[in-house]
């Protein structure tokens, strides 16, 4: 889990603008995890919430209503490719304005503006596959997103399935490979 304030670069210009939390929740199909989300967003009081992999293939208003838990809400998702994968964006229309939502395999994307601040933003949710070569052309394309939006405030965030570094790796189970890392911090 990783609970952050975005920070985004604009013409060379920072802006602080709007408290981001960012979740692989692996899977928001049953009860409990619903209620740890919601523990989570009411102590936090995020803007915006960018979940991956819910494994969910249809999201309402319902299930975004018991994770958010009242009516400000507003959300945009990526359904999951069979048993894997799903995104979910979702965000408090009382202090973010969203515009658009638009999506490219394994990202969710939304665009708005801040009410309080008045800042534009373009928002990515992420959830990167697990096979190398896929993840490749992720980076590809995300680097194509982020330079056709240079000019506005940018956030990019979500699971990249990577390590940048050896001592970041979690688990038995995760087997470290350089070359791939390297790739991702190239990127």
């Amino acid at each position: 889990m990783c609970v952050c304030v975005c920070v985004c670069v604009c013409l060379g210009y920072v802006v602080v603008f709007m408290k981001t939390v960012s979740y692989n929740v692996r899977g928001l199909g049953g009860c409990e995890k619903k209620v740890e989300v919601r523990r989570l967003l009411g102590d936090k009081k995020p803007f915006v919430v960018c979940l991956q992999e819910s494994k969910l293939g249809v999201v309402d208003d319902r299930q975004v209503m018991a994770i958010w838990g009242d009516s400000s809400v507003g959300y945009s998702f990526q359904p999951s490719r069979g048993a894997s994968g799903g995104l979910l964006t979702a965000l408090d229309r009382r202090f973010v304005d969203v515009w658009s939502t638009s999506s490219f395999p394994h990202v969710l994307v939304i665009r708005g503006r801040v009410l309080e601040t008045n800042h534009e933003f373009v928002l990515a949710n992420v959830y990167a596959p697990y096979d190398t070569t896929e993840k490749q052309v992720l980076w590809n394309q995300l680097l194509l997103f982020i330079d056709n939006n240079r000019e506005v405030n940018l956030c990019v965030c979500g699971d990249f399935n990577y390590v940048r570094f050896v001592n970041e790796r979690k688990g038995r189970g995760v087997v470290f490979c350089q070359h791939d890392t390297y790739i991702f911090n190239k990127s």
